[in-house]
């Protein structure tokens, strides 16, 4: 119960970074539960502290899974942030260490080892008891987290691609595990995909990766020129690494778009489709304001998440024709 009020006070805010650590540690004194359903209580509860541009355990994902969805989602948004909170005074060491320690409890609960009273390690313990869900994809998922801590800017579109192999495509590895519907073909489609919907990202949020020191457009679409830094753009070259960022993305998608083809289940068709459609809103959105993504952060208005509902739900009815 005191998880439950504790988050009826904080469910408009995210979590301060003490608050991080303590999810972190082996043991919380601050979030502790008693039961493998109060775990996945708090879990469900942090997919509705954040904002995204896809779908989070929704009503599409069967409800039995839903709490294993919302574990995952809870353990690599937790990471992120960690990688991500040079504005809360975190040095790298303390950053890498963190993962670090996210790493060895990780592996704990996949060897279903865990003792403690941590809600994040209880729900994962669980989620790999009942699904048999490989280890592998969340390692690799730290893996680009560690890399976020001591970023370089990478030099081409194949430096790119091979971040996304571990910060995107094995999201789309464990949501096929989770519905028992990973194969080659699946897995292929769906690395077109989630490195498609990490490259729109990396487009929505260059203002916020520029004010936290990063850029992941490649230096070769920008002519070596790094947006964080007080290098000096032309509209010329910004324009034309957006065009060839923009081309690739929309290329994956397209690429991507046939696996709804090859799922079994309508309400995973359902949320594959509102993700391809959701990263292609972004890509649009992005492209009709290029002008003011140096300078803030375009997001989906409510009109526009109505409207790629819509376009979602023609693309998974086309899938069965």
């Amino acid at each position: 119960m005191r998880v439950f009020f504790y988050f009826m006070q904080k469910i408009h805010h995210w979590f301060s970074l003490q608050e991080l650590i303590d999810l972190v540690e082996y043991s919380s004194p601050v979030f502790r539960v008693s039961s493998i359903q109060e775990s996945y209580v708090f879990c469900l509860n942090i997919t509705k502290m954040h904002y995204e541009n896809f779908p989070v355990a929704s009503l599409c994902i069967p409800q039995h899974i839903r709490k294993y969805t919302a574990a995952i989602y809870s353990f690599s948004r937790i990471a992120d942030d960690i990688a991500d909170e040079g504005s809360l005074e975190i040095d790298v060491e303390k950053q890498l260490y963190y993962l670090q320690m996210m790493e060895n409890h990780i592996t704990i609960c996949f060897s279903q080892q865990y003792t403690g009273d941590n809600p994040l390690w209880i729900a994962l313990q669980d989620m790999f008891c009942q699904t048999k869900i490989s280890l592998a994809p969340f390692l690799q998922l730290l893996k680009a987290f560690k890399q976020d801590c001591v970023f370089t800017q990478p030099k081409s579109m194949e430096d790119v691609y091979d971040y996304c192999a571990h910060s995107a495509n094995p999201v789309g590895d464990i949501i096929l595990q989770l519905h028992k519907n990973k194969n080659e073909t699946t897995i292929e489609l769906s690395n077109y995909i989630c490195t498609g919907l990490q490259l729109a990202n990396f487009l929505q949020d260059i203002y916020i990766d520029k004010i936290n020191g990063r850029t992941y457009i490649p230096k070769d679409f920008l002519n070596g020129v790094s947006l964080h830094t007080d290098d000096i753009i032309s509209d010329e070259v910004f324009n034309h690494a957006f065009d060839m960022m923009y081309m690739k993305t929309k290329e994956l998608f397209d690429k991507g778009s046939h696996l709804i083809c090859h799922l079994d289940s309508f309400r995973l068709r359902c949320e594959i489709a509102l993700i391809i459609e959701g990263g292609n809103a972004i890509l649009e959105i992005t492209r009709a304001h290029r002008k003011v993504l140096l300078s803030q952060k375009i997001s989906l208005s409510v009109h526009r998440i109505l409207v790629t509902a819509c376009k979602a739900l023609i693309r998974v009815l086309r899938s069965y024709t």
